[in-house]
């Protein structure tokens, strides 16, 4: 009795141990590891989340963008985009087509022609622009000689009407229906070099507080229907979040940096300096992802905070550098590829919050366009990404799959991970190897092998993604 109490008692232990432990794991021999190379499945698709293209760019370039549900095409006050030119482009069918805008002001041409609303705000500067005066900081900064940058008085209520009724217009007519906010949470205005505009402002606008009205800019925009993406408005949170419907970060899991060295691209030519990826992108000393989740998990409770108010996610969009693979051994030569490590790595690292993501490359934007923004992984299951025990790498479960990002090694590492989120029995896909494994008893055993970079020969973190079997 006391033996069938005792089992009984250990059963029900282990049990219960395992229904509270949602992850475990260890380094396993590679003898282990086992793919199913014959074996033919398929994963959950869907249409990718968010990207960016140039409405006047290839034709590839259109048509990787009628893959995606959000896309953003280009200026919503452009006058090179004309009434049809969505339509002929044949790009109507996206869900969300977005014009970008220039929250803050706008470009006043000096040898140019400028648009009906630009020459009222002009002529009235005085009371509807900060700067009527100067400075133009923006347009000096970056060498521009055909404009002035004038920063907008949203204090004035005769421009806050007109600036709306401007952008629902421009919107609606070029077959937008959505807009992006660049510099959305106007933090600018706190630098030093502005301190003369924010000067005039309160001079202008007694006892009123800036991002008060730039919160209330964006709420009259979504009580008129606007579906509205902003950059980096979650920098004055409490003003603004909860009048936005997506949030963008730049460069929290990737960023594309310049390293000084002489080389040959094939193609190209000789350069001086190239684009790199930073995959520690957060601090100028950063050496660990753990930077990145300090932040990424701030951002969570943000998204958690103003999901009633209809705040839907951040948009997670990363730089990153085409990988430069030796032509010869003997010779400096270069070609440019596709830099699948950092691709899967920046996807990997922003979906452990469960995040839309994409990484762009400035440098080559045909060598950005992967498969990996249209697997579906599904439901993310429980609160949050989990800590490896085997090696420093966090794991985020979804219902139909798992990523993984990991800190880098020197030499490949074979995992054996234990979860009850892992079906049992189940055909898995590891995107990155293009391989299947199959799970056993709730676990499953993966390999990870760490590139190096082609010229410092360090060893780089790692980004997978697990994707299971459609039904």
């Amino acid at each position: 009795m006391r033996i069938v109490l005792f089992l009984m008692i250990s059963f029900l232990s282990s049990t219960l141990l395992f229904a509270l432990q949602p992850i475990s794991s260890k380094i396993v021999s590679k003898e282990q590891y086992k793919v199913y190379r014959k074996h033919k499945g398929k994963v959950t698709h869907k249409k990718g989340e968010y990207t960016i293209i140039s409405l006047f760019s290839n034709d590839n370039e259109i048509e990787w963008a009628k893959m995606f549900d959000m896309v953003e095409m280009g200026g919503v006050d452009d006058m090179n985009i004309k009434k049809n030119t969505l339509k002929n482009k044949q790009l109507l069918s996206i869900n969300r087509r977005i014009g970008y805008n220039w929250m803050p002001a706008f470009y006043y041409y000096t040898k140019s022609k400028n648009r009906d609303f630009v020459d009222w705000v002009y002529n009235n500067r005085q009371r509807t622009t900060l700067n009527p005066n100067g400075p133009f900081l923006h347009c000096k900064k970056n060498g521009y000689d055909w404009c002035r940058d004038y920063y907008y008085n949203y204090g004035d209520k005769e421009l806050f009407k007109k600036r709306v009724e401007d952008l629902i217009y421009d919107m609606r007519s070029k077959g937008f229906n959505a807009l992006f906010f660049d510099w959305a949470s106007g933090s600018f205005l706190l630098s030093k070099e502005y301190a003369k505009m924010r000067k005039n402002f309160q001079k202008l606008n007694p006892n009123k507080n800036y991002f008060e009205l730039i919160g209330n800019f964006y709420k009259t925009l979504k009580n008129n229907g606007v579906f509205i993406v902003t950059n980096q408005a979650f920098r004055k949170e409490k003003y603004l979040l909860k009048y936005v419907n997506y949030d963008m970060t730049e460069s929290y899991t990737t960023t594309d940096t310049t390293k000084k060295i002489k080389i040959q691209i094939a193609g190209v030519g000789w350069r001086d300096s190239i684009k790199t990826t930073n995959y520690y992108p957060i601090y100028k000393n950063s050496k660990t992802i753990k930077d990145s989740l300090h932040f990424m998990d701030i951002l969570d409770s943000y998204k958690k905070k103003y999901k009633k108010y209809g705040f839907k996610n951040f948009i997670y969009m990363n730089y990153i550098a085409p990988r430069y693979k030796r032509v010869y051994e003997s010779f400096p030569l270069y070609k440019e590829v596709k830099p699948k490590n950092a691709i899967y790595y920046s996807y990997a690292t922003a979906k452990l919050s469960n995040n839309l993501v994409y990484a762009e490359i400035p440098e080559n934007r045909a060598l950005e366009r992967d498969e990996i923004y249209f697997y579906d992984l599904g439901k993310p299951l429980g609160k949050k990404y989990k800590k490896l025990d085997a090696i420093n790498a966090y794991v985020r479960f979804f219902s139909n799959g798992f990523v993984l990002s990991s800190e880098a090694y020197s030499k490949t590492k074979y995992i054996k991970i234990d979860s009850r989120y892992i079906p049992a029995n189940r055909y898995i896909y590891d995107a990155y190897d293009n391989v299947w494994m199959k799970s056993n008893n709730h676990s499953l055993v993966i390999k990870i092998s760490y590139i190096k970079d082609e010229f410092t020969k360090k060893s780089l973190p790692a980004g997978r993604v697990f994707l299971y079997q459609k039904d």
